[in-house]
């Protein structure tokens, strides 16, 4: 329960970039199931693989939501920092 609590509190951001994680583990574990086929390879790929893109889809689903909701109550959605950093060379 306060795993969930803490997702939906969390920021846009955070939930992408862990769906980015998540889907690229996926990937790797697909991927590496096509360069060898034998069987516990493919079993791991198709029971894990799809555990960690299922998870991707929801952190980027929950991602939408939060967003969404953050826009209807008129706060802040961007939490990434800003780089200031060239204005000060002019």
């Amino acid at each position: 329960m306060k795993r969930i609590r803490q997702l939906l509190q969390g920021s846009p951001l955070k939930l992408t970039r862990a769906a980015c994680i998540f889907a690229l583990l996926g990937l790797a574990l697909m991927s590496y199931s096509i360069l060898d086929p034998r069987a516990i390879p493919v079993i791991v790929a198709m029971s894990v693989g799809h555990v960690f893109g299922i998870s991707a889809f929801l952190c980027y689903l929950l991602a939408i939501v939060l967003d969404m909701r953050a826009r209807a109550t008129g706060q802040s959605v961007s939490q990434a920092p800003t780089d200031t950093s060239h204005d000060s060379h002019r």
